[in-house]
């Protein structure tokens, strides 16, 4: 990655104060041959277990998760899809004449997610209390115990979302299923011949519940464990070489990322904010194995989705996946994931999980919050506003903790979204650095504003803004307000934009 970056360096700008200059960094006039970006880029994946805190019910619906929803509408004009699954949804079991919503049973009270869920019909009530949503429903293959209870499960769910039901998913990273939920010598023909007919079951079920088309599956939703296991037979390729879905009930390829996980013996450097998610190299080495796994199953014709995913695995950790560091990498990640044809991103939310988007509920002592990777979603669904052909365009830098990407609405060039990721911490006495960029911009470029995504630093848990608005709960619920009100006007002379990033911020350059 390096390598290719080095070449460019004779195109690439890196200034600080009092630096002496280069040339500025070209902007391409027209953008490659790439896919439009969907408007429903940002998505979000919420815990099966923790839905019914996400969403509340009809009685007490959550309209904190609503507003903080709705606001994607208005900048994009489609509300995000939200899948419903997780690690829990197989520990999931439905029970008709339940009373509550549901029951979650912990190991520990300190777990982050329980180990048993049993939810009624109550549970589906939360469905109908975030608006016009489109739902992805996780279904619980582990469960052997019998056929009807999948049936059941299937049946109320599609009786209960109705039209809002978008896809049906069969099982969450059951590729780790040998020595966890099967034998250890469960293969990957085992688990295709399963979900085969697990599936028929769903589907047999839904359509004589709800007759018309059936909605189909988001699948496999696997985590890429070949790549971080050599010698492991499950493949995505070879899954589907071997007969998986042989009635064709997918309509949407699933796969999570995560940039690494939050377990032992790993040590605590093994997540330094600058090196882990701070860096673009490191970012776009992480996600290249998800766009070589996109090429290869391109033939198939399936949308290639990221259904869950975030930052580091095993729900964050405290300052480093719930600070505005956090943040800046969403930006860059899901601008990178876009420009290589990456459909949607899901970014997976849970109750006190370290990485989430806001706190929905008052829990151990947290209330609702909005936190910073959420303004990370705001500026990159700002970046794809309504327009219906947008395309994203690396614009290749010299340096790991920097990154810009020029945005174009058909041919025409829109905006441009700059980052500079080198970390600031709001508690350091020195001066804030920042780096001054030079972009010459193609003829028809004349004036533009700027919008800021900033914070304190990069270890900041509040404060964060972007283009001066706060989208806060203690403010108005989620809702956005403007606390700086002063709009910047971009630097372009002679064709040349001139703009200044401070360490730890990004910059969204709109051209009118």
């Amino acid at each position: 990655m390096m390598l290719l970056y080095s070449a460019l360096l004779g195109t690439a700008l890196f200034l600080q104060s009092g630096q002496c200059q280069f040339q500025p960094i070209s902007i391409p006039s027209l953008p490659k041959n790439s896919n439009p970006v969907s408007n429903d880029l940002q998505a979000f994946s919420i815990e099966f277990a923790f839905f019914p805190d996400y969403a509340g019910n009809k009685s007490h619906p959550n309209t904190f998760s609503k507003t903080l929803l709705d606001n994607f509408k208005q900048i994009t004009g489609v509300l995000p899809k939200v899948r419903v699954g997780g690690t829990s949804q197989d520990h999931s079991d439905y029970f008709p004449n339940q009373k509550e919503n549901v029951k979650l049973i912990y190991e520990k009270p300190t777990d982050d997610q329980p180990i048993q869920i049993n939810y009624g019909p109550g549970y589906f009530e939360s469905y109908h209390t975030l608006g016009d949503i489109q739902f992805l429903h996780g279904l619980n293959m582990n469960q052997n115990k019998s056929v009807q209870q999948l049936e059941s499960a299937a049946t109320k769910a599609c009786t209960s979302i109705g039209p809002q039901l978008h896809l049906f998913e069969l099982g969450n990273e059951w590729n780790f299923a040998p020595g966890k939920y099967r034998p250890a010598n469960y293969s990957l023909l085992d688990y295709s011949c399963e979900w085969n007919r697990k599936a028929a079951v769903v589907k047999a079920a839904v359509q004589k519940a709800c007759p018309g088309p059936f909605p189909g599956f988001m699948a496999p939703s696997f985590v890429l464990l070949d790549l971080a296991l050599s010698k492991t037979t499950w493949t995505a390729e070879g899954l589907f070489h071997l007969g998986y879905d042989e009635k064709n009930l997918t309509k949407e390829l699933s796969f999570h990322n995560y940039m690494g996980v939050n377990a032992p013996p790993l040590p605590p450097a093994g997540f330094d904010l600058q090196k882990t998610l701070m860096n673009h190299t490191n970012m776009a080495k992480n996600l290249a194995p998800q766009i070589q796994r996109a090429r290869n199953l391109q033939y198939l014709g399936h949308p290639f989705t990221l259904g869950e995913l975030n930052s580091i695995a095993n729900q964050g950790r405290n300052g480093e996946t719930n600070v505005f560091g956090d943040a800046l990498w969403l930006v860059d990640f899901s601008f990178w994931a876009a420009e290589h044809n990456i459909k949607r991103l899901h970014f997976h939310q849970g109750l006190n999980y370290r990485y989430a988007s806001w706190q929905p509920i008052t829990s151990k002592g947290v209330p609702p919050t909005t936190r910073p990777p959420y303004y990370g979603q705001i500026m990159v669904a700002t970046a794809l506003g309504h327009a219906k052909d947008s395309r994203i365009v690396n614009i290749p830098l010299s340096e790991d903790t920097e990154s810009a990407y020029a945005i174009y609405n058909g041919k025409r060039l829109s905006k441009l979204a700059v980052l500079n990721l080198r970390a600031f911490n709001q508690t350091t006495t020195k001066t804030r650095p920042d780096r001054k960029y030079l972009f010459q911009l193609p003829k028809h470029s004349q004036d533009a504003k700027i919008e800021r995504l900033t914070a304190p630093g990069s270890d900041a848990l509040q404060n964060v803004t972007f283009g001066g608005v706060s989208y806060g709960y203690g403010l108005k619920q989620g809702k956005p307000v403007v606390v700086d009100s002063k709009e910047e006007k971009a630097d372009i002379k002679n064709g040349v934009l001139s703009i200044d990033i401070p360490d730890s911020s990004a910059a969204l350059v709109t051209f009118l």
